[in-house]
């Protein structure tokens, strides 16, 4: 044959004889190409990897080493050396190869890989040794690929130039090593988007190239074996096709990472525009959790909310509805059982809540009327959707988290036309998030970095989160900061006795604000003194004290009649001092002249850090001796640890300090808006639906305690209610008299009971509501009691006026 007779004098058969090769360029780019998609693949999946645990992570680990090894190096091999044309071009002359060699060619660089990914690890910032490990193994494995698939070309024998191995072996070391150091410093800064990974999945495919074509460019083929026949051993064609049917399958990957990819980012411009529920999780070292596109884990409550007039339809931080959603994720004890019951109510109206949202609230007709107000709808919407959330997260209702004490609003870029013709480079989405907050131990940050979770740095994802949920960076900054420090720390007082200032201000829509601590401190400006309680002499003293200011204070304890007229109180008056200077050093001089002191010890819950229950945390009680102030609209303090807070808001997280307290309210609340306010709307119910009903009164029950119950609790300090049953109902308000007794353990409980006596509470609450009331509640009494009513002297007028000015 022509063909057989062109391989005779093409190649004499000499030992001695080398045989002619030369390549074709389609194959050599057509190889590029491949080993590009194997090793974007590759990136694609590691990026998505979170941990060294969990049945996901290690699926992950395999699979990217499957399509590095499989597609990246084996694929680009194969494809490679179809390029190369022996001889004359003759088909019984070209290369085949020994299917034993071959397959172990192809499971050889995986299971490389899988040692070389796993030894770089997850970490947010890989070292240089373990990335130089991966890199010097990953470069390992595409030579030893490549020389291992040498050895399976059955019909030559091939021999190599030193200097080609060498520098086909440093090639691949280099570049592998510069390629994955490249990544994971872009995954550590969260600055690895799409085009990002492309280049480093393009660097790594030139690695791959590189040591191939160097090596085969040094390859001299000899000696052909013409016993070996194409019946026996793969052919070109054949390994060409298994390489597009691998090629095929990275496809298939790189198509579904876009479609996901895709998909959660129409998901969270829709979001955008909804009013939702995130989570902000931190691990102990204060990093934030993160899916791997850098994006909280949300659900979605309701598309708008839909107050009862137009002034209500943002849902702020002071908004009644917030502050009860507030409390309820501090009870999802409560809660928990109560949300089959509430998603059954809920799936009963969801046509008309559908309406109702579309309609934004005008009634148009029957179907866009609810049975029940929007408010409690919101609420079981609200609980439902925590349930949901904690689904999701594999964890029960209970570890959900605490509510934030801020709602953040969306802003959405606005196109290239709108910022040309002048308009602003954000609008407003009309979306708004909801946080809930909790700090992790190391066990749960394992688990859940296991089920898919990245934790980040917040300096490094917050740039990748504000472009995904629509808040502007240096907002989402401050609040995630803030957020880390409210879910590590109580904010509650601690044991003791506490000087501290109560600075109100008004305002024009929230009536007060008041003076608060930023960051783990107690909430108020305070000044520990180093006693444990207060005993009849210390009273005296505090009583003498009573409607002076700061500064009149700090002149009767250290003058000559103070320290004349009790010898025996010279360490308590210089501990007063000593506090008084520490809490009047934040403060300016006008505002320290203008600051009242009380003498009336009030009892607030504290935090005890030697305890590990939270209830027992919140039995405790501390002390407090307040100076106090009214300001103006213009009052402004220039310490940069303190803040105003709304009155309303801080007056219930102070509430929810009181555990057990607050969970019985709550309780009551719960069972009110449940089954009060629409019985009527179940006078027709069904028998199931009615037994629905009784199941969940009695779960609520059996979470409300009987105020006999509750009085028999061991306390260290009693607070016994007494509430006239009498009360009368005007309408939709039931106001009731609650009559309050507060006994302080003390030595002497007589005088310390004529010191802070009792005092009456009315009460006034929508739907029968009785709140209970708090530290804070009598603090703001006692700047508007008669006789001590405060307000800033001239002196703070003119100072406000000058700055003003």
């Amino acid at each position: 044959m022509a063909g057989e007779g062109s391989n005779n004098g093409a190649f004499p058969n000499t030992s001695d004889s080398i045989v002619h090769v030369s390549y074709l360029a389609s194959y050599i780019f057509l190889s590029y190409v491949i080993s590009s998609m194997g090793c974007a693949t590759t990136l694609e999946l590691l990026h998505r990897r979170t941990s060294r645990s969990g049945f996901y992570n290690w699926y992950l680990l395999l699979t990217s080493s499957i399509t590095m090894g499989g597609i990246g190096i084996w694929c680009m091999h194969f494809i490679g050396n179809r390029a190369i044309v022996l001889g004359d071009g003759d088909m019984a002359i070209q290369i085949l190869y020994n299917v034993a060699f071959t397959g172990t060619s192809f499971v050889l660089p995986v299971i490389v890989l899988l040692v070389a990914f796993y030894s770089v690890g997850v970490e947010e910032k890989a070292g240089y040794i373990r990335i130089l490990i991966g890199g010097l193994l990953t470069g390992s494995s595409v030579c030893g690929m490549h020389y291992v698939g040498q050895l399976g070309i059955s019909n030559y024998r091939c021999s190599y130039r030193v200097a080609n191995v060498v520098g086909s072996a440093i090639i691949a070391v280099f570049s592998s090593t510069a390629a994955l150091g490249i990544f994971f410093r872009w995954r550590a800064t969260w600055t690895d988007s799409w085009w990002r990974r492309g280049i480093c999945a393009c660097l790594l495919a030139a690695a791959v190239s590189g040591m191939h074509w160097t090596a085969a460019v040094g390859t001299i083929y000899r000696e052909r074996d013409e016993s070996k026949k194409n019946e026996t051993q793969l052919s070109r064609s054949q390994v060409v096709i298994i390489c597009a049917v691998l090629a095929c399958v990275s496809c298939v990957i790189l198509s579904a990472c876009a479609i996901v990819a895709g998909g959660n980012r129409r998901r969270s411009t829709t979001r955008a525009h909804q009013l939702v529920l995130a989570c902000a999780y931190f691990d102990p070292t204060g990093r934030v959790m993160v899916t791997p596109q850098a994006l909280l884990p949300t659900r979605k409550i309701v598309d708008h909310y839909i107050g009862r007039t137009f002034k209500d339809d943002d849902l702020t931080r002071t908004h009644p509805t917030f502050l009860w959603a507030f409390r309820a994720s501090r009870n999802w004890g409560v809660v928990k059982d109560l949300v089959p019951f509430m998603r059954k109510r809920l799936e009963s109206e969801e046509q008309a809540i559908q309406k109702h949202v579309l309609s934004k609230g005008v009634v148009m007709d029957k179907e866009t009327e609810l049975q029940t107000d929007f408010d409690t709808l919101f609420k079981q919407l609200f609980c439902v959707s925590a349930q949901e959330l904690s689904n999701e997260l594999r964890l029960p209702l209970e570890d959900l988290g605490t509510l934030y004490d801020d709602v953040l609003s969306t802003a959405i870029p606005v196109s290239r036309l709108s910022r040309a013709m002048g308009r602003s480079s954000l609008r407003t989405g009309k979306g708004q998030l909801m946080f809930s907050v909790r700090q992790l131990q190391k066990q749960e940050a394992n688990r859940l970095a296991s089920y898919g979770f990245r934790f980040a740095t917040i300096e490094h994802v917050t740039s990748a989160l504000s472009r995904r949920i629509h808040v502007p960076e240096i907002t989402l900054l401050e609040h995630l900061r803030d957020m880390r420090d409210y879910a590590s720390s109580n904010r509650g007082f601690s044991e003791g006795v506490h000087l501290i200032s109560f600075v109100m201000r008004p305002t024009v829509q929230d009536h007060f604000e008041i003076l608060t601590t930023k960051g783990t401190a107690n909430p108020l400006p305070s000044s520990t003194l180093p006693i444990k309680r207060l005993n009849v002499q210390h009273l005296d003293l505090l009583s003498h004290l009573d409607g002076w200011s700061m500064v009149s204070c700090l002149k009767y304890l250290q003058s000559n009649a103070a320290i004349q007229k009790d010898k025996s109180l010279d360490e308590f008056r210089e501990q007063l001092v000593r506090g008084i200077i520490s809490l009047s050093s934040s403060f300016p001089e006008d505002m320290r002249s203008a600051a009242t002191f009380s003498a009336r010890p009030l009892v607030a819950p504290c935090r005890d850090l030697s305890r590990t229950s939270q209830e027992m945390q919140q039995t405790q009680q501390c002390t407090l001796l307040t100076f106090c102030l009214v300001g103006t609209l213009d009052t402004q303090v220039p310490n940069p640890d303190f803040t105003f807070t709304p009155f309303r808001l801080f007056r219930v997280q102070q509430q929810v300090n009181d555990t057990f307290a607050d969970r019985e309210g709550f309780s009551r609340e719960l069972n009110q808006d449940l089954f009060s306010s629409d019985t009527h709307t179940r006078t027709g119910s069904s028998a199931s639906e009615s037994d629905m009903v009784s199941s969940t009164r009695s779960a609520i029950l059996r979470m409300w305690p009987s105020r006999k119950q509750t009085s028999s609790l061991p306390s260290r300090n009693s607070q016994e209610s007494m509430v006239e049953l009498n009360a009368a109902v005007l309408g939709d308000i039931t106001v009731q008299k609650e009559v309050r007794v507060d006994v302080t353990r003390l030595n002497e409980t007589n005088a310390v009971q004529n010191a802070r006596g009792t005092h009456d509470a009315i009460i006034a609450a929508g739907d029968g509501a009785i709140t209970p009331t708090t530290y804070v509640d009598e603090l703001y009494s006692l700047c508007y009691a008669p006789g001590i009513r405060l307000r800033p002297d001239s002196t703070l007028r003119a100072s406000v006026k000058s700055n003003h000015s």
